[in-house]
């Protein structure tokens, strides 16, 4: 059964529990839940030795996930050497984890809307993004698979939104912040009194991810957060979802990037980096964007 918001609901960093108006507000609007090839999947890498006839066997049940995982797995992000052509190629040669995100990416567009030019960028953006940060996080010190996916989850919470607000219509409220020099999520709360990131870490903790990747997409929108504290993962994972963002944007020829005017600099210190780093990463990235249209 769909997890409902008012069931999920409760504190996470920085979030106290919202009023009984937000919940009435919410209430029909429902967290997917993860799917249950998903779950068997999780179960059998967490044996010691996962065999690899169950796992293909999980995948190969759904003709469509064994289809996706493999256009995935050839894809230029990859670089493989050949063709890989079949779903125990997949687990043997890139490995269970790297096979595991990207079967939660293919579950995600299972579950999530995908009509319309807008849905189409989130998905198109926050696959860059997932692969992007996957691609950085070792020169960062950060584990690839948390960096994956984090990026992966940031804006899940879109999606939902887009369906649960047509009146005012949250496509429109998603122009106007992208736009805005307030908090992307201050416009969100204004028009619809909630944001994407509540739904979205709601949407990660039901799924199963880790509490620093939850707080992560609660947090990347609030680059206040970066100056507090000393430096934590879910800090780094803010600031290099932010990077990557601003990378993606400098890709599709937007160049004024209204999040990176608010929180670039932070996001620099937070990481160490300077802009020459991130060109260089840039022109990295971009060929493999290029490579994968």
């Amino acid at each position: 059964m769909p997890t409902t918001i008012d069931s999920q609901i409760g504190s996470t960093a920085r979030q106290s529990a919202p009023p009984p108006s937000l919940r009435d507000m919410l209430k029909d609007i429902t967290i997917p839940p993860r799917p249950s090839s998903l779950v068997d999947l999780k179960l059998e890498l967490e044996q010691a030795e996962p065999r690899i006839d169950r796992l293909v066997a999980i995948v190969n049940s759904d003709v469509a996930m064994s289809a996706a995982l493999l256009k995935l797995a050839n894809s230029p992000w990859l670089g493989m050497s050949r063709r890989i052509g079949n779903v125990a190629e997949a687990f043997n040669i890139i490995g269970f984890k790297r096979c595991e995100h990207i079967l939660t990416e293919i579950a995600l567009r299972k579950v999530l809307p995908t009509e319309g030019p807008a849905l189409f960028r989130f998905w198109d953006v926050s696959s860059k993004r997932s692969q992007a940060m996957g691609m950085l996080a070792r020169r960062v010190g950060i584990d690839t698979e948390t960096a994956q996916t984090m990026g992966l989850f940031a804006d899940v919470g879109i999606p939902l939104l887009a369906q649960r607000f047509t009146q005012p219509s949250y496509i429109e409220t998603l122009v106007e912040a992208n736009r805005s020099e307030r908090a992307f999520t201050q416009v969100e709360q204004e028009r619809h009194a909630t944001d994407h990131t509540v739904i979205g870490s709601l949407l990660a903790r039901s799924w199963g991810l880790t509490q620093d990747i939850a707080n992560a997409v609660k947090l990347h929108h609030d680059y206040d957060y970066l100056k507090e504290g000393a430096t934590s993962i879910v800090h780094e994972l803010i600031a290099l979802c932010l990077v990557v963002e601003h990378i993606i944007q400098r890709f599709q020829g937007l160049n004024n990037h209204a999040e990176w005017v608010k929180g670039g600099a932070l996001a620099m210190q937070t990481l160490a980096i300077s802009n020459s780093d991130i060109d260089s990463w840039a022109d990295e990235l971009h060929e493999r964007f290029a490579g994968d249209n």
